[in-house]
């Protein structure tokens, strides 16, 4: 494969980008408008929340069922596909208001779950095409976009059901074809791991790390993310806090975590993506423990920010190394350490909210910082079992890698 012009290239990721900020815009916009579905459906708030997990469950776990499909084929048809299906949440006015139309929302939110699963690990294979972007900028701006649309989904549906109701989410279908004509005209191709080097061999790198050790690293933080993510609000509002403080909260943390993994990136470059990402885990247990000492003032916010600005950039950097990982097909890894990780982390969350329940949002919170370190704790055990990863100054893992294993 001739190897595209480095323009060509950032024009190609800025439309991955753009699919990846759409699809996860859809999958974060029943959230926001919850209220309005919980009073034209007649739901509880217990029925309500079976609607959510089906979208977000599905959204996930679908990924670790379908990252193994079309691995060896570099046409993107799944992120054409998925780009229909996640919009199908748009549609929920169409549904009847009986029963009927609750099954009809929950099949909706699958549906859409659907379609959001399958796009992630696809467009991480066809980023990891893009060579001449070094690897570690490629990914952040990638799932940049994809948590840049997850906050705005719910901004987005909320404006506009407010005013239009329900049927207000009906223009939102036609985006789909956008990303969908983007794609095509862009000639986005995948990466196909699997074929062979020059002489016939499957090229393989000596200093590659075990996937199974970084999803391994990659939960813990995922799970202490997660809580921070949806219970901050809650507790905010024990504290006497306003709810659009603990909107702004978690919104403060998501800014950091957009803005960090591109400082991350160009350190990464000289120091290596494994120790950085491992550091920014470690920095991330002194900034969740300052901002839970000091949750009762406001400007501990700017706390939260550094959280956000160190653990996302962490995970993000993890995600880097497992495109260039030991074991599987690169479509299932990056389903796993995507889809894989924060599945785990909301089964994981649903145990803790029982006990949220018993010892409260607090005591819950208090045990974020351990999984950031336990992350942490990982990675240097990573460092130390695996100090090929080390080797070469002034260049990342990823870089060295790519190098050495060319996506195709």
């Amino acid at each position: 494969m001739r190897s595209s012009s480095l323009r060509v290239q950032w024009a190609q990721l800025i439309v991955l980008s753009g699919v990846h900020f759409l699809v996860d815009m859809f999958g974060n916009m029943l959230p926001a408008i919850l209220p309005v579905v919980r009073e034209r459906f007649t739901l509880s708030l217990s029925l309500a929340g079976f609607v959510l997990a089906a979208l977000t469950l599905t959204a996930n776990g679908v990924q670790m069922l379908t990252g193994h499909m079309r691995a060896d084929r570099d046409r993107p048809l799944f992120l054409h596909l998925g780009l229909l299906l996640a919009a199908a949440i748009c549609t929920m006015a169409l549904a009847p208001r009986s029963g009927l139309g609750v099954a009809t929302v929950v099949a909706l939110g699958i549906v859409s779950g659907c379609g959001i699963a399958i796009v992630h690990p696809e467009g991480l294979r066809a980023v990891h095409m893009l060579n001449g972007i070094p690897a570690a900028t490629s990914t952040a701006v990638f799932m940049t976009s994809g948590f840049l649309g997850f906050a705005s989904g719910g901004v987005i549906a909320a404006s506009l059901v407010s005013r239009f109701g329900l049927p207000g989410l009906y223009p939102l279908v036609l985006l789909p074809a956008v990303g969908m004509a983007a794609v095509a005209l862009s000639r986005v191709t995948l990466a196909v791991e699997s074929r062979a080097g020059r002489e016939g061999v499957p090229v393989r790198v000596s200093h590659q790390l075990p996937f199974g050790l970084l999803l391994a690293i990659g939960v813990p933080a995922a799970v202490s993310t997660t809580v921070i993510l949806l219970l901050v609000p809650t507790h905010l509002h024990t504290l006497g806090f306003a709810l659009t403080f603990g909107g702004f909260s978690v919104a403060v943390f998501g800014w950091g975590g957009a803005i960090g993994p591109f400082a991350w990136a160009a350190i990464a470059r000289r120091k290596g993506d494994l120790p950085c990402s491992t550091l920014a885990f470690l920095l991330s247990v002194p900034s969740a423990v300052l901002y839970l000492l000091f949750i009762e003032s406001r400007t501990a916010v700017g706390l939260l920010f550094a959280a956000g600005f160190f653990s996302m950039s962490a995970y993000i950097l993890t995600i880097t190394l497992a495109r260039y990982a030991q074991g599987l097909k690169l479509g299932q890894r990056m389903a796993a350490i995507v889809g894989g990780t924060w599945g785990i982390a909301y089964v994981a969350f649903m145990g803790l909210g029982v006990l949220a329940d018993h010892v409260g949002t607090g005591a819950v919170l208090k045990l974020t910082p351990l999984g950031y370190a336990a992350s942490g704790l990982l990675g240097l055990w990573a460092l130390w079992k695996y100090p090929d990863t080390r080797r070469r100054a002034g260049a990342s893992v990823a870089e060295v890698a790519a190098h050495e294993h060319p996506p195709v």
